[in-house]
This record gives C-alpha cells, sequence and structure tokens, in this order.
C-alpha cells in the first residue's frame, strides 16, 4: 500500500505535496485568479521543502492559465532556477498547459531552460512523470 503525499504548502494558486515514496515534491496549480507575487510565493515555498526533505526531484503540473505569463517566465529562468540549482533541486517533470497560447510560451521556456542546462522531461500524464523520475539518479 502507498503512502499518501504530505501537505507542504498550500495558497490560493497552488498547493506543494512531498511525496515519501518516490522521494519527489509535487507542485499542483489550482484554477485561481494569477497573482505573480503569489506564484512567486509558491515557488519560494518549494525552495524551502526541497532543503527540508532533501528531495532533489520535482513534479510541477503548469498553471490552466490562457498564456504562459513572461514575467513568470522570466522570474523562473533567471532567479528562481539558479537558486533552484543551490537548494538542491536537479531534476524536473513538468505536465504542460493544455491552453494553445500556454503552450506556446511554455515551449519557448522549455528552450532556454534546456541552454540552463536544466535536467528536465515533458510528460502527457502523472504516471509518465512519476515513472521518469523514479529513473533518475543524480549525476556525482
Amino acid at each position: 500500500m502507498s503512502r499518501p503525499a504530505s501537505l507542504c504548502y498550500e495558497n490560493d494558486l497552488a498547493i506543494i505535496l512531498a511525496e515519501a515514496e518516490g522521494q519527489y515534491l509535487r507542485v499542483e496549480w489550482k484554477r485561481a485568479a494569477w497573482h505573480l507575487s503569489t506564484a512567486q510565493l509558491v515557488m519560494e515555498q518549494l525552495l524551502v521543502w526541497v532543503r527540508h526533505t532533501g528531495y532533489g526531484k520535482v513534479l510541477i503540473k503548469q498553471p490552466p492559465l490562457p498564456a504562459f505569463p513572461l514575467g513568470y517566465h522570466t522570474w523562473l529562468l533567471y532567479n528562481w532556477l539558479p537558486r533552484a540549482k543551490v537548494a538542491g533541486a536537479w531534476c524536473f517533470a513538468l505536465l504542460p498547459p493544455r491552453d494553445v497560447f500556454a503552450h506556446l510560451g511554455f515551449v519557448d521556456f522549455l528552450s532556454q531552460m534546456r541552454q540552463c542546462q536544466i535536467c528536465y522531461f515533458v510528460a502527457s500524464s502523472r504516471e509518465q512523470a512519476v515513472a521518469w523520475l523514479q529513473q533518475q539518479t543524480p549525476i556525482e
């Protein structure tokens, strides 16, 4: 029998869960009014929990937005991701947004992530994302 996920953090925009069985953190965005500062708070809390749990693997279900916000995109790439690496996050499984315009912004974000040499995988389902995360081992 699998262990239930532990709640780490929750606000109006998202929930962060720790999956002890797979040793990864999971971020699920809610359908809610989007505010950059609230989204940044979620990601800052994710860093806190990466350090606290020691889990370097992260599964993120992208926000259900009509567009991938450029300010958020830029902040993630140039502010948050470098600090995430330092905190110990090294591997990201991503579930992409379904909206066409959000997906276009997401694809651009992925190309820039690739240039930053971030280990990531875009999954079509949570099951596929979890399976990929379980196969990943840190490069020493």
